[in-house]
């Protein structure tokens, strides 16, 4: 049976992060985080939780064949929010784009490829004075060369 602190190490690193990176996630101290990982302390319910989803996973599939107490682990809930906002605001940039893709009419696609910029300028800079780690780094870096590509379409909207 594996311990519940080397199966969050191994999540955490497979993710990306640093203990410093999944405890600003988690609003934990990067202390906490190594105490968890070195099984010095069990994560409570709504750590596994959180965590679960920062990991992609449910709650129970985090905690499932490791030594984390059963009554803990009985009061897990069945799911968890899985996705950043920044992760949503992404995919809702990228449908965005697929819709203006779509359109055939020019002077249609061109107002919409305006609104468009309107509406994600503003929150792409706004999300600019919150990233704090390279996977957000990353989001943020496609949702940029996403609004370049519908600028670059306003200014030739025969390319």
């Amino acid at each position: 049976m594996e311990s519940i602190g080397k199966r969050i190490a191994y999540l955490r690193q497979k993710n990306g992060l640093t203990q410093q990176g999944l405890a600003y996630r988690l609003a934990m101290s990067r202390v906490a985080i190594s105490h968890i990982e070195m099984n010095l302390t069990i994560p409570s319910e709504r750590s596994i939780t959180l965590m679960a989803g920062i990991f992609k996973l449910s709650p129970i599939a985090l905690v499932q064949g490791t030594n984390y107490p059963k009554a803990k682990a009985e009061r897990l809930p069945a799911v968890t929010t899985i996705y950043t906002q920044l992760e949503l605001d992404l995919d809702l940039l990228k449908n965005d784009c697929l819709w203006c893709d779509q359109l055939n009419n020019s002077d249609s696609r061109i107002d919409l490829l305006r609104q468009l910029v309107d509406k994600w300028s503003p929150r792409l800079e706004n999300w600019d004075h919150e990233i704090s780690e390279d996977h957000e780094a990353r989001l943020l870096s496609e949702m940029h060369r996403l609004l370049k590509r519908l600028n670059d379409q306003i200014n030739q909207p025969l390319a």
